[in-house]
This record gives structure tokens, C-alpha cells and sequence, in this order.
């Protein structure tokens, strides 16, 4: 039954995002129909059968198929379930085409991740352009924070050391760059800035993916399984004497990853800040 739900959840997902992309319309009566093209052959994007098929071959569109509609639906299964179920086959059932036509428009797994990862940051925006530098970083940052969550498995896929070399990260690399920059600092300390408050970040967002995967595996989410554990764990916190987390645990203190990347943000500014006019 879980299993049913989730795909249900994943094919709207896909008709969700495609129609955002403009790929996919909503008709009365029939469910998510593709884009009217109707020079193209390619396969329609699966759907419920309605009651009158003769309605159905009357008022579908098709579209031709192609990366952007590959990636879509990439991505509302990694959104859905996790990077991990994503593949070929999986996307091309979504779309009610062959696994092999899809690599016509994509290369592999890998290219199409690529893609996917490119297509998430695009969706990043600078935010507001008023204020100072600080303010524009803070905004700037929210964004980034805010496709991480809509995003869960986007952190992972993100290298430091070995960078994904695509318009979108770069471009988001260049606005960080040249924002520091508006505060009197080399290239070379932005840059080192930059990387910095992108660390912190991708590294608090890693633990979404995990946490997303560990709840729709157990139906429980994590403030329950800390209520659910909580008398062992003020058991162990009394018999080995941690009175820091003893006290923690008595406080009622309860995590929240909102919450803590604000803090997070705010503190290493207010360093940077100081650094900066030392």
C-alpha cells in the first residue's frame, strides 16, 4: 500500500513540475495532458485513462520528446523518493516511452543527474537587491536554503573540490564572488568566503535527504522518534554525567533546521564581518 502511495505521489509530482515548465496542461475530465505539438510522434506523458477514450485521442496533444521533459521528471523522482530510485527506465515508464528513446536526448544516469542538478539551481534567485552586501548575501542565501529543502537530494550532488562545471552553479558561484567583493576584499578572499558560507549550508541541507528517506521508510518523523527515545536517552545522560545535554534534554529543546541555519547564517557573517574590518 506505502508503494502505491508513493508512486501516486511521484507521478503528480510530475505533473506538478511539468506543468510549472509549461510542458503540461490540466484538462477537465481527462487528467495532465502534454503540450499541444501535434508534428511530433513521441509518447504521452502517462496518465489516468479516461471513461470515453474517443475523448482522449481527440484532446491529447503530444510533444516531441526531448531533455527538459527527461529532466522534469528526474527530478520529481528524486523529489518524491530520493536520487537513488531515479533511472532510466523509471523515467521512461513515467513518460509512457522506451528507456532506449531516451537516450537520444541523454547520454547516461550521470548526464542526466547533470541535468537535473542544473535544473534545480536554476530555480535559485538573488533575492532582494536592496541594502548592503550583508543583506544581499543573507537573501541570496535564504534562496539557496529554500531549493535545499525543496530540493532534498540536491546537497549531495553538489562537489566542492571537484565542482559541477553548469551555467547555474557558476552563475551562483560569480553573484556570491561579486557580492563579497562589494564589501572592499580581493577576489581571492570573496571567493574563500564564498566557499565558507556555501559549506556551512550544502552541509546542513546534506541531512534532508536522509532524514526524508529514514521517515517514508518508518512512517515516523524525527521529532517523534526523539520523543520515542527520549527516556533513554535522559537514562544515559544522567548514569555517564553529560549535564550539558542533560540539561539540553530536560530544557524541552527541540532541533529545528530552519531555525538553525538562520543562527548558522547570522553567525558567520557577523565573523566574516568582523574579519573584514579588523
Amino acid at each position: 500500500m506505502r508503494t502505491c502511495h508513493v508512486a501516486i505521489a511521484t507521478a503528480s509530482r510530475v505533473h506538478a513540475i511539468l506543468r510549472a515548465e509549461g510542458l503540461a496542461l490540466p484538462v477537465p475530465g481527462v487528467g495532465t495532458v502534454v503540450a499541444e505539438d501535434r508534428n511530433s510522434e513521441a509518447p504521452r506523458l502517462r496518465t489516468r485513462q479516461p471513461k470515453n477514450r474517443q475523448t482522449q485521442s481527440a484532446t491529447h496533444g503530444t510533444v516531441r520528446l526531448n531533455a527538459e521533459w527527461i529532466t522534469a521528471a528526474g527530478v520529481a523522482i528524486a523529489d518524491a523518493e530520493g536520487v537513488e530510485m531515479v533511472s532510466m527506465r523509471r523515467v521512461a515508464h513515467l513518460l509512457q516511452t522506451q528507456p532506449t528513446s531516451l537516450y537520444r536526448h541523454v547520454t547516461s544516469k550521470e548526464d542526466l543527474v547533470a541535468r537535473m542538478v542544473e535544473h534545480a539551481l536554476r530555480k535559485w534567485s538573488p533575492g532582494v537587491e536592496a541594502g548592503d552586501w550583508r543583506d544581499r548575501l543573507i537573501a541570496g542565501h535564504r534562496e539557496l536554503w529554500r531549493v535545499f529543502r525543496r530540493h532534498p537530494w540536491l546537497a549531495q550532488q553538489l562537489s566542492v573540490t571537484r565542482p559541477q562545471l553548469l551555467p547555474a552553479a557558476l552563475a551562483f558561484a560569480e553573484w556570491a564572488i561579486q557580492t563579497f567583493k562589494q564589501a572592499g576584499v580581493s577576489t581571492e578572499e570573496a571567493f574563500e568566503a564564498h566557499l565558507l558560507l556555501f559549506t556551512q549550508i550544502r552541509g546542513m541541507a546534506i541531512l534532508l535527504e536522509p532524514e526524508a528517506a529514514a521517515e517514508a521508510a518508518s512512517g515516523v518523523d524525527a521529532d517523534t522518534w526523539v520523543e520515542e527515545h527520549m527516556s533513554t536517552l535522559r537514562d544515559l545522560t544522567h548514569r555517564d554525567h553529560h549535564a550539558g545535554l542533560q540539561a539540553l534534554v530536560g530544557s524541552g529543546y527541540e532541533l529545528d533546521l530552519d531555525q538553525l541555519f538562520e543562527r548558522a547564517l547570522g553567525l558567520l557573517l557577523d565573523g566574516i564581518t568582523s574579519r573584514l574590518h579588523s
